[in-house]
């Protein structure tokens, strides 16, 4: 039997339960392989690749990609033909929506990282406890079931993974390999989520569909074989999904948006250089990426509200500045986003929020991003993947054009654990 040499357990991979070695190695003598198949019930691995758009897969051969292991998803399963992430179309609130099935503004997860306007760079979203809604892993464990995570987004200290690693090189496809199977090996959980990051940096860095892109993947899908071929040694009758978080898109501009706001007075910054630092604020510029929110200090202060208002308009008149439309709160009420967002700047392709505080508004950039404002007809390019194999699943099923909030509750469904405030329906995944 494999040494758990390659997570070091104890260190890096901390059991989230509380319960003594006795109880746990009860829970764990408790599950066989086959148990949870007995009762209709299937263990699910889940697998997110950071950054795969669909066209990725579906068009492989376009763009010049030798993936064979996730293209046998398109003959041996079933997929989506995009899926409608949620917004702000980034990491850290589609991963969360991709265990909860419901919108940011149920779990709480809004943006990659907090509102923080006075930190230089504020902290991400880490804590497990700061989703505010049920997930996966709490559902299965409720259901007595043995639950693991790799890398996932935002689960430090989470008392609901029974294996979780969250520390060490996310960048090592090959070793978060040889970690995932040792798990898989050693502890079979019943359910298994796994993240891979290095697609996602090597796009931002030289853009989608770049050689060194298409590089990162390749080696995923080298990677996502080998954990897929030990699941199928120990779970036979499991489900393998393999999801993203969002597209990417070719950067040629970055907008300081922020560097404008101080400009026309609604930040007020002290000190010089790069060491200059917030002082006091009447509205300020929340960093997402292809997107930007609008937050005010005082959501009551009219006179400031419309003067915000009537400069965003002056500089998305300019089209040197990159922006495509101003949506205002009542036309994105329904779609999740932060309660503390009052305007939502649409970027065009190409152009992306930057960070600077002070400088010109627009410079040249390259590489790639995200994060920009999407739904089921604006900025495809954003949509995320979803495939799905397994015994019983209907092979080459396209479903077509999904809903990222149907993922978690199909696979609630699967796990047979109930999962109630993922109101979407779940996906027809299985033959008839």
């Amino acid at each position: 039997m494999k040494l758990w040499r390659t997570i070091q357990f104890s260190i890096a991979l901390v059991m989230a339960t509380s319960l003594p070695v006795g109880q746990a190695g009860a829970r764990a003598g408790a599950a066989t392989p086959n148990a949870a198949e007995v009762s209709g019930r299937h263990p699910v691995l889940m697998i997110s690749i950071d950054g795969l758009r669909p066209d990725a897969v579906l068009d492989a051969d376009k763009h010049g990609l030798k993936i064979p292991m996730l293209r046998s998803f398109l003959i041996g399963g079933s997929y989506a033909q995009a899926v409608i992430n949620v917004n702000p179309t980034v990491t850290n609130p589609n991963h969360t929506t991709l265990v909860t099935g419901v919108l940011p503004a149920e779990h709480g997860i809004y943006n990659n990282r907090p509102f923080a306007p006075a930190a230089k760079l504020p902290k991400s979203y880490s804590s497990y406890a700061q989703i505010k809604a049920p997930t996966l892993w709490g559902a299965a464990k409720a259901a007595g079931l043995k639950t693991g995570s790799i890398f996932w987004p935002v689960t430090q200290r989470a008392t609901d993974i029974d294996f979780n690693l969250v520390e060490g090189n996310d960048e090592d496809d090959a070793k978060i390999a040889d970690d995932a199977i040792a798990l898989i090996e050693q502890k079979n959980p019943e359910l298994l989520t796994v993240h891979f990051v290095n697609f996602d940096h090597q796009q931002h860095e030289f853009g989608p569909f770049s050689a060194e892109g298409n590089a990162a993947l390749e080696r995923i899908d080298t990677a996502l074989g080998r954990v897929v071929a030990a699941y199928r040694k120990t779970h036979s009758g499991g489900v393998v999904a393999v999801v993203s978080d969002h597209g990417f898109d070719r950067v040629t501009h970055q907008v300081n948006l922020n560097a404008a706001f101080v400009d026309a007075g609604f930040i007020k910054l002290s000190g010089k250089g790069d060491e200059q630092e917030v002082t006091s604020w009447k509205a300020f510029v929340w960093y997402v990426g292809g997107s930007a929110l609008i937050v005010l200090q005082d959501r009551k202060d009219q006179k400031t509200k419309a003067s915000v208002s009537e400069y965003l308009q002056k500089l998305a008149a300019d089209p040197a500045n990159g922006i495509e439309r101003i949506y205002a709160r009542d036309e994105y009420a329904n779609r999740g986003l932060p309660p503390a967002a009052e305007y939502v700047v649409a970027f065009k392709p190409g152009y992306r929020m930057a960070n600077a505080m002070t400088g010109p508004i627009v410079k040249p950039s390259k590489g790639g991003a995200h994060g920009a404002f999407s739904t089921r007809t604006v900025r495809a390019d954003m949509h995320s993947s979803f495939f799905i194999t397994g015994p019983g699943i209907a092979a080459g099923q396209n479903l077509g054009v999904i809903d990222m909030r149907q993922i978690a509750p199909t696979l609630a469904a699967e796990l047979k654990v109930s999962l109630p405030a993922a109101r979407a329906p779940v996906l027809p995944i299985r033959g008839q």
